[in-house]
């Protein structure tokens, strides 16, 4: 499914000590990182006053609509914006757009890019189609090798907040070199599978004082497929 603007984007912070930002007018500094996290994909969004306003400020009364045409030339001036002229309205395009952020998916814009301008694609056109255009290989490939990336649009890939005490003791014994075999040891069962995936479950409580939610019983329960997946846990 197309998605053109993307769930949780967040303004750079490096925009505090840029010295563009620090000579726009207050209002103009308020209404510029709001106009940023509602762009789409590729930094763009309606240059139309009205729509500006609806959008991005609709609840603060200091920025009207009769302001924000003076505010988007002085965003322009300033080398902080494109705006420019499509068939149909006008449109803004973020200059500083791909120098900071680092998508790993990125649908096409509803708005042609400026001249000049080049897009880059990352998308999913059906169930197994994935559509590049201009995309740098080395972000392709930090997103193949990452199995938890988020598909949304725009959205950074979710690494779980968990560390149970299985995954723990995993980590801990990675190296050590002490096998069953050599030991004379006999090698406890397996943990696989739904087993595995269950026993996580019922450490979580013992770890973290409380029972699971739901997002977490379901990292949990991802986690318990990339370890039985491994050869799972004993």
């Amino acid at each position: 499914m197309r998605r053109a603007l993307a769930r949780g984007r967040i303004f750079p912070q490096y925009y505090s000590t840029d010295r563009r930002y620090g000579r726009l007018s207050l209002k103009a500094c308020a209404l510029f990182p709001l106009m940023w996290v509602n762009t789409d994909d590729q930094g763009r969004l309606s240059g139309d006053p009205e729509e500006i306003k609806y959008a991005a400020c609709p609840n603060i009364d200091h920025i009207t609509k009769a302001d924000i045409p003076e505010l988007l030339e002085e965003l322009d001036k300033n080398k902080l914006i494109k705006l420019y002229q499509t068939s149909k309205t006008q449109a803004i395009q973020m200059l500083d757009w791909w120098q900071v952020q680092r998508l790993q998916w990125a649908w096409p814009s509803d708005y042609p890019p400026p001249e000049g301008w080049q897009d880059r694609l990352r998308y999913k056109r059906g169930a197994k189609e994935v559509i590049t255009e201009n995309w740098p290989s080395q972000v392709s490939a930090q997103v193949n090798n990452n199995p938890l990336s988020g598909e949304g649009s725009g959205e950074r890939g979710e690494f779980s907040p968990l560390t149970t005490p299985i995954e723990k003791e995993l980590i801990r014994g990675k190296g050590r070199g002490n096998s069953p075999e050599g030991s004379g040891e006999r090698s406890p069962p397996s943990l696989t599978g739904l087993s595995l995936i269950q026993h996580l479950k019922d450490t979580f409580p013992q770890a973290f004082g409380r029972k699971a939610n739901s997002r977490e019983t379901a990292q949990l329960r991802d986690l318990g497929k990339k370890i039985s997946s491994a050869g799972g846990a004993t």
